[in-house]
């Protein structure tokens, strides 16, 4: 039935394709459907809804929402969101918000230190934009103070270094049941490495023990979790069969993707991941037989 990708960026959160070059790629792949997912915001469905109905290709409306867990945070991917659902707009704006308070102090600290990093660059003519670190890695790779993401989050950017400031989550709760009341599928990100991601920069999730993993799993079932990510661009096939389980076990939809952002991620294909990503229509379709019978 062909194949999906229902974890994508554009400009309006880390990506660097616009919504409707993101469709334009979708099509030149030969996907038959796509999902956007920008974090914590869902400014560019519109646009991206429009270009899908233009290109006739299937097109999911969600948002990848930062909640917060222990000392950072965890990733919670809503599918078939109602963009403009007051609950989840009003939601969105605080996150918003408060990313961008974390933002411009941490721009402050670059600038104390004759770092010339704007607000204005980071968001890079787009106000509408979600600026996260890996804008900033780009300011510093092209001021010259690092060589690449990588050194850019060792150094800089990192919860230990002096240029991070910590910024405030919604709940893993609050973000599960705006989901819901938006008409959404949230789905659980699973961290399950705790390796670096040299390409968009920044630490990953330290890795769950299966122990912790299923304890997070009980909880957000509990606020109506409804599916999980099994598979994506850096998971193995033993990492694909460990998740499989645990969706079975859980009762989640299973859900995949590549989790593309252009060229801050240069190894990460549209579809495909880094070569051997393939998400089945199948999974697309459990979610909708699911939403119909709800």
């Amino acid at each position: 039935m062909g194949t999906v990708d229902l974890h994508t960026h554009s400009t309006f959160s880390d990506g660097t394709c616009s919504p409707s070059e993101l469709v334009n790629k979708a099509v030149s792949c030969g996907l038959q459907a796509i999902a956007l997912t920008d974090h914590d915001t869902v400014e560019g469905i519109p646009d991206f809804l429009k270009a899908a109905k233009d290109m006739a290709i299937e097109a999911i409306p969600g948002t990848e929402l930062s909640v917060g867990f222990r000392d950072r945070d965890i990733h919670i991917v809503g599918l078939f969101i109602d963009h403009t659902h007051e609950g989840f707009q009003k939601m969105s704006q605080i996150m918003i918000k408060r990313r961008d308070a974390r933002n411009e102090e941490m721009a402050a600290r670059f600038r104390r230190d004759n770092i010339p990093i704007t607000m204005e660059e980071l968001t890079n003519g787009n106000p509408d934009a979600v600026v996260t670190r890996a804008h900033f890695a780009r300011l510093l790779i092209k001021y010259g103070v690092v060589k690449n993401t990588a050194e850019a989050f060792d150094g800089y950017l990192d919860p230990s270094a002096p240029y991070y400031v910590p910024r405030e989550y919604i709940s893993r709760e609050e973000g599960i049941k705006t989901i819901l009341a938006a008409g959404g599928v949230p789905l659980h990100l699973t961290p399950l490495q705790s390796f670096r991601e040299i390409l968009i920069g920044g630490p990953s999730f330290s890795a769950l023990s299966e122990k912790e993993l299923c304890s997070l799993l009980t909880e957000l079932k509990e606020y109506g979790l409804l599916g999980i990510e099994v598979k994506y661009s850096t998971y193995s096939k033993q990492d694909e069969y460990f998740i499989r389980n645990i969706a079975k076990k859980f009762d989640l939809l299973p859900s995949g993707g590549s989790d593309f952002h252009g060229t801050n991620k240069p190894h990460i294909s549209l579809g495909s991941g880094m070569g051997h990503l393939a998400v089945p229509y199948e999974y697309l379709q459990q979610m909708k037989e699911y939403a119909a019978r709800s």
